[in-house]
């Protein structure tokens, strides 16, 4: 990996602690989409020491379960988007839960 890689990765889950969505964080450091975004944070959630791994892990749970709260509770959005948006959270969830198993 290159340095450039490893600082962007690191770049992106600092970003990511602060709570910026995936989405902005990939405008922001001008990523391809969402998805390289949550890669390059799973990169870095990698390289960190087991201890701190560990919270930033439960701090992206923690994160995404309020965010799954806020999608339950929005009633302008019809019952297939809201689904679809749970979906990937809980796709999100996934990773970051076998991510500790690797």
């Amino acid at each position: 990996m290159s340095d450039q890689s490893e600082t962007v990765d690191n770049e992106v889950l600092r970003l990511r602690r602060q709570g910026r969505s995936y989405a902005r964080i990939s405008r922001d450091l001008g990523l391809e989409r969402a998805a390289a975004a949550q890669q390059a944070f799973r990169r870095a959630l990698g390289r960190l020491p087991e201890a701190d791994a560990s919270r930033v892990r439960e701090e992206e749970i923690s994160r995404l379960d309020r965010l799954a709260a806020q999608v339950r509770a929005d009633t302008t959005k019809d019952d297939l988007d809201r689904a679809r948006q749970l979906k990937t959270i809980e796709r999100l969830r996934g990773q970051i839960g076998q991510d500790s198993l690797a």
